[in-house]
């Protein structure tokens, strides 16, 4: 869905947010839901094992592999598990910061505790080193949070823009995976893209691994 006029396409965009975070704690807010959510969390590892794979080949090569990674909301589908095996397989797992305008990446050691972050809006942080905010300059993989993301690759944030203004640091050949409940990959041209709007290279749920654009990292996985 292409964006029209700008004020139509922000009310949209809240509206969507709306109704997707309603559902989530349907689902996801008890707990039932965080039972659920749990196993979920398990499957993202197994059916992230092409990634896995993509973070081995880069340590191989070069002895290095930085991965982006977030901690989720108690609704938002549970990517902790596979930082864990990111970090346990010799990746360096940065976490975003509140920082101001940018986000900042710190890393994370794959066992120590995440604090409370200072910034509104902002999940938990882990205490580690501070890379400032080109930290993805390095990054193999992005696993990035979203709302929803429909099979076009366009991705509904959160609402404040930072990983638009995040994810052009990256490489060119560093491919970005939305992780996010199976419901939440929605039909093509579902969500209204903006101009700033990054679109996502894959999707990750519990029900597997959707290639969405020709990322060359990506090829060879099975395509959404």
């Amino acid at each position: 869905m292409d964006a029209a006029d700008p004020t139509q396409t922000t009310q949209l965009k809240r509206e969507l947010r709306g109704r997707l975070r309603a559902e989530r704690r349907r689902l996801y807010g008890d707990d039932a839901g965080a039972r659920r959510r749990a196993a979920e969390g398990e499957a993202l590892v197994r059916h992230a094992a092409p990634l896995l794979e993509l973070v081995a080949v880069a340590l191989a090569s070069t002895g290095a592999a930085r991965v982006a990674a977030y901690h989720p909301t108690p609704t938002e589908a549970d990517v902790m598990p596979l930082a864990a095996a990111l970090a346990a397989r010799g990746a360096q797992v940065v976490f975003p910061a509140a920082a101001g305008h940018e986000l900042e990446w710190i890393t994370w050691d794959g066992h120590s505790a995440f604090l409370p972050s200072p910034g509104k809006g902002f999940g938990r942080e882990p205490e580690g080193e501070r890379l400032g905010p080109h930290a993805l300059e390095q990054a193999v993989l992005v696993l990035a949070p979203a709302v929803a993301v429909d099979r076009t690759g366009t991705r509904i944030g959160h609402g404040a823009g930072y990983y638009d203004r995040a994810l052009p640091h990256r490489p060119a050949g560093t491919p970005v995976v939305a992780v996010i409940h199976p419901s939440e990959l929605l039909e093509p041209g579902t969500l209204p893209r903006e101009a700033h709007d990054v679109p996502i290279d894959a999707v990750l749920t519990a029900e597997g691994l959707h290639v969405i654009l020709d990322q060359p990292a990506l090829r060879g996985i099975g395509r959404s």
